[in-house]
């Protein structure tokens, strides 16, 4: 088991990637009270930006992920054993500020999209970066989508198309686990 301490940009942001929250877990449950406490912590960030102070980390609290069983090479996919509640609310307000600077800021908008929420060349399931337990799913799913998507990812038959992992065979990832603290940091221009 490795624990390190890793901003919540370079843990989600960039390359094809999933975090897959298992059975097990939970549906989400946070309140406003854990939702004001967040909201709060990232304004505190935020106003320190703007005066142009150096914002500091913040401590978002652990995430722990393991391999998934479905993890391949090219595609990594990790189970989310503990954080889903951040990683869902953090995943959701990215698609609150992606859908408002839309219309004003169309290319940073795309760029929140594909380099946070979802991954562009993948379809099904496998498009979405965060993947919630099945319950949360469909909501989740239209969300990320956003409200110019009508319908969700289609195949070149014009049909949804489903995950590859029900069709393909996976190797069963090795029995390690990566921990990791969530901080903080808005993520430089790009």
């Amino acid at each position: 088991m490795q624990a390190k301490e890793t901003i919540f940009a370079d843990l989600v942001q960039g390359r094809a990637q999933q975090f897959q929250v298992p059975l097990y877990q939970r549906t989400y449950s946070w309140t406003e009270k854990q939702l004001q406490q967040l909201w709060s912590d990232i304004r505190e960030q935020a106003d320190l930006v703007e005066r142009g102070e150096k914002a500091n980390t913040h401590f978002l609290g652990s995430v722990v992920l393991a391999p998934s069983p479905q993890n391949e090479a090219t595609f990594p996919r990790w189970l989310v054993v503990d954080g889903q509640q951040r990683l869902t609310t953090l995943s959701l307000a990215l698609t609150a500020i992606r859908d408002h600077v839309r219309d004003s800021e169309p290319d940073e908008a795309e760029r929140i999209g594909e380099e946070y929420l979802v991954n562009k060349r993948k379809s099904g399931n496998d498009h979405f970066r965060l993947l919630p337990t099945q319950a949360d799913r469909p909501q989740f799913a239209r969300h990320v989508r956003g409200p110019l998507a009508e319908r969700p990812p289609t195949a070149t038959s014009g049909r949804p198309t489903t995950s590859s992992a029900a069709s393909s065979p996976r190797r069963p990832a090795p029995p390690a686990h990566r921990t990791c603290s969530a901080s903080s940091r808005p993520s430089p221009p790009g």
